[in-house]
């Protein structure tokens, strides 16, 4: 297989693996924290399973809430100042996590990693990469998100092994001080190139985004087309993860095979995006979202409506992990493409409200259809999902040529 496109520029790629570091970080001791600290905090602070896990919704609501505005100050002032603030929040977070007494103080930390997410998390970086390099950017923002896609494969076994050995309290106070001494000198100092380009004029040679055809109503349309096609995605992208090993389960498979096969999602996620990167420069950011869109409710349909085989079981998993890998990339391009590299972290602002709010209840959605109507029930809806998304993707995706045909006609 040909080696995947890096960014020529030798400053956007340092950029874009230096981010790549400060995601894993990121990632993997704020967002990955309940999967593996659930037993304990269940055992001391006395929360349920539906408390542990109300983090991760509060800090997606609280993302969701400040984002626009927190875009707007990226895009006016560049991302190098505002993640050196949100690895100082992310610290301060994990400091108040691990004093928690309760279910309020518990959520209190969550209510500060919300706040930091925007400044510090995949809209700081990926605005970092689009306002330094704009030719290149979809290719730096695919290179971080491959990169940073191993957040999980690298923390959930350390974290499980920290919690065994210095308990959850000491974990994080360890991950706070290693926001402090990882997370922050890479964004006070690795963004320092990236910031003298941040608002200049547009360069001699350099091309016009498809943003500029956009007439303001194409503009309208196309962002509400966007917002409720990445919506949808997202509840089945973010709702059935934490359930696949049940959902394998309630088909019949044992618990060994269930994990085994749940554990081929990652590689699939990451052998997608290395693929959007080799070959996806051949095709509009828009046609990998169509294409990803229809991978995704053939994938949650299998197991409805084949046999409760192990090749059924493995196509359900790796055909879901290729679609939501593929689209990750789709939510973070597709924004600029459109609005522009100027408004491109106003935009992802925006455009995470509606999104956020659907990560943070399609878990607890998916949850409730398990639990009461059973794993098919969960897939059909699923199902349902992704073909609206299916249908919104495509309408997308025409708007878009039309639209940008227009202005070049014109």
């Amino acid at each position: 297989m040909p080696s995947p496109p890096v960014p020529t520029n030798p400053a956007t790629t340092r950029v874009a693996g230096l981010l790549a570091i400060t995601q894993v970080f990121g990632w993997g001791t704020t967002y990955y924290l309940p999967s593996t600290m659930a037993g304990p905090l269940t055992a001391e602070l006395g929360l349920t399973g539906e408390g542990i896990f109300a983090g991760i919704s509060v800090m997606l609501l609280v993302s969701a809430v400040v984002a626009p505005r927190l875009g707007r100050v990226i895009d006016r002032h560049g991302a190098h100042w505002p993640m050196v603030a949100g690895s100082l929040l992310m610290a301060i977070a994990l400091v108040i996590l691990s004093r928690a007494t309760g279910l309020v103080s518990y959520l209190a930390a969550w209510v500060v990693i919300g706040i930091g997410t925007p400044l510090s998390l995949t809209q700081a970086a990926t605005a970092a990469l689009a306002q330094l390099d704009r030719q290149r950017a979809r290719q730096s923002i695919g290179l971080l998100m491959l990169m940073g896609g191993l957040s999980s494969t690298v923390f959930w076994p350390l974290t499980a092994w920290l919690n065994t050995s210095i308990g959850w309290r000491d974990t994080c106070l360890l991950f706070a001080l290693a926001q402090l001494v990882v997370c922050l000198p890479i964004h006070a100092f690795g963004l320092r190139v990236s910031n003298g380009r941040n608002h200049a004029d547009s360069v001699p040679g350099e091309p016009a985004t498809a943003a500029l055809s956009l007439t303001p109503a194409d503009r309208r349309k196309a962002f509400i087309l966007m917002a409720a096609g990445f919506s949808l995605t997202g509840f089945v992208s973010w709702g059935l993860p934490l359930h696949v090993i049940g959902i394998l389960e309630g088909y019949g498979h044992s618990a060994a095979f269930a994990v085994a096969a749940g554990a081929l999602m990652g590689p699939a996620q990451v052998s997608a995006r290395l693929a959007e990167m080799t070959f996806g420069k051949r095709h509009g950011i828009l046609t990998i979202g169509v294409v990803s869109a229809a991978i995704m409710p053939v994938a949650v349909a299998l197991p409805v409506i084949g046999n409760a085989s192990p090749a059924i079981a493995i196509g359900f998993v790796v055909g879901y992990g290729l679609a939501a890998g593929a689209m990750t990339i789709v939510r973070n391009v597709a924004p600029l493409a459109l609005f522009g590299w100027q408004t491109y972290a106003t935009m992802t602002g925006w455009l995470s409200l509606p999104q956020n709010i659907v990560f943070a209840i399609s878990p607890m959605i998916f949850a409730a259809l398990i639990r009461h109507s059973g794993p098919t029930a969960a897939l059909i809806v699923a199902f349902g999902a992704a073909l609206a998304a299916l249908g919104v993707m495509i309408m997308l995706e025409r708007h878009f040529r039309r639209a940008t045909a227009g202005g070049r006609a014109a």
